[in-house]
């Protein structure tokens, strides 16, 4: 069902539901109404009737009785009402052509509605100077007259009714026009169109479904681009390792003894650097791409660093020096990415450190987040030099590793709302990385 048929419906029913109980209730005033007022004119008739009479009786003789009493009073009759008039003896002294003999037959004071000869009547009977006078309106009289009233008011009713419906079509078909656009334009769009949607000249309800498509769309060119990153530096990265493992097979095979295991050697060691490579792009690319990582298992500041010294340079594990003021504090990271994080930062200090001078590592606490400090006595980086180190595939002037380790560890502390700063020392580079507290 559509929105605009859905809208029609509910609408339509509330005003009809509401217009009804309206008409139903103003029917019910004026049926009561109309009740009363042909009460009150059978009522009006009668007393008139006795007032005739009445001024009648007055210029009659002293004997008692009326000459000719029986055309006395003549009362014109209306279609649909009758009137007669009996005396206290029961003699019929006066009626309409109309009325029916027996209508005052056994009449009471009052208002009744009674059957004679199959016909309903409602009677209003007075009884003043010795005599009864009975008026009475056919009760189908009434109901044909309830009848034309109700056409009368319903008519316009049902008019109204179908205009109002036909109304609120035509006006919901103009007040979702806007969608209907926002439909088209999209169906026009090419499977590669991810620009936003103008949000100009759109009514205020529509204007949060455009922002929030626009937001999809921003995710989905992201998702695409870091997707594109991926296949290009995948492309780029892992071509010289593969030329060069190639390279090395070649001579294997052509060569023997020493030459040849040299050449495995060096095969090898590409495979490594291949592996070690496509791990870091995969690694980036989950953390980019908002990938969950199980995060059952906390871990605490001391642990990940030891973790982490644990995969660095075995070799070098005895120049690092920690200054553990708070490490027992929770990370709010997963303990993968954490470990990941402080492995390139103490591999980093630990290649670029001169000769064998120490690494200092401190943990500290600052602000509901944990702060590593990792330093070392290196040639240092300028700040225009720092400012680019995080980038992907950036390296020194040596050319150490992949070039994704300071790319990584920013990316970890933009995801979890942390911080990384390169600051430079003299001598050597201070990496600073906050880690939010559980």
């Amino acid at each position: 069902m559509s929105l605009r048929l859905r809208l029609v419906i509910i609408i339509g029913l509330a005003l009809t539901v509401l217009w009804a109980a309206a008409a139903a209730w103003l029917w019910r005033d004026v049926s009561r109404d109309l009740q009363g007022m042909l009460d009150d004119r059978l009522a009006m008739s009668a007393n008139m009737v006795a007032g005739l009479l009445d001024r009648q009786l007055t210029f009659a003789d002293g004997s008692g009785s009326v000459p000719g009493a029986a055309t006395l009073v003549t009362v014109p009759a209306q279609q649909g009402m009758a009137c007669q008039i009996r005396s206290m003896r029961g003699e019929v002294i006066a009626a309409t052509h109309s009325a029916p003999a027996t209508l005052s037959d056994q009449a009471t004071p009052g208002y009744h509605v009674r059957m004679i000869d199959g016909t309903a009547w409602r009677t209003f009977t007075l009884q003043t100077g010795g005599m009864s006078i009975t008026t009475a309106d056919r009760m189908a009289g009434r109901d044909k007259l309830r009848q034309r009233i109700a056409l009368t008011a319903g008519v316009p009713f049902l008019i109204a009714v179908v205009g109002g419906l036909a109304a609120l079509w035509f006006g919901t078909g103009r007040g979702l026009a806007p969608l209907r656009r926002l439909r088209r334009a999209l169906s026009r769009r090419g499977p590669d169109a991810l620009e936003p949607l103008p949000a100009t000249g759109l009514p205020l309800e529509l204007r949060p479904l455009v922002s929030t498509l626009n937001h999809l769309l921003d995710r989905t060119d992201q998702a695409m681009q870091r997707e594109r990153h991926f296949t290009n530096d995948a492309a780029h990265e892992l071509r010289t390792p593969l030329t060069a493992i190639s390279t090395h097979l070649q001579v294997a095979r052509m060569t023997e003894g020493a030459a040849s295991a040299t050449a495995l050697a060096d095969a090898e060691a590409g495979v490594a650097r291949m592996q070690s490579t496509l791990e870091q792009l995969l690694l980036l690319a989950r953390l980019e791409g908002h990938v969950s990582f199980d995060e059952a298992d906390g871990i605490d500041a001391a642990t990940a660093l030891d973790r982490a010294m644990a995969d660095a340079v075995p070799q070098a594990r005895q120049r690092i020096v920690i200054h553990d003021e708070n490490g027992g504090m929770p990370l709010a990271v997963p303990p993968a990415l954490a470990v990941v994080a402080l492995r390139n930062l103490v591999d980093n200090a630990l290649q670029h450190a001169r000769g064998n001078s120490p690494v200092a590592v401190h943990i500290e606490s600052a602000d509901g987040a944990v702060r590593f400090r990792i330093i070392d006595a290196g040639p240092g980086l300028a700040a225009a030099t720092a400012a680019q180190a995080t980038r992907r595939f950036w390296r020194d002037g040596a050319g150490h590793g992949s070039g994704l380790g300071l790319t990584i560890v920013a990316a970890v502390a933009r995801r979890y709302d942390g911080g990384l700063q390169l600051i430079n020392r003299t001598p050597g580079l201070e990496a600073r990385l906050e880690l939010p507290c559980a």
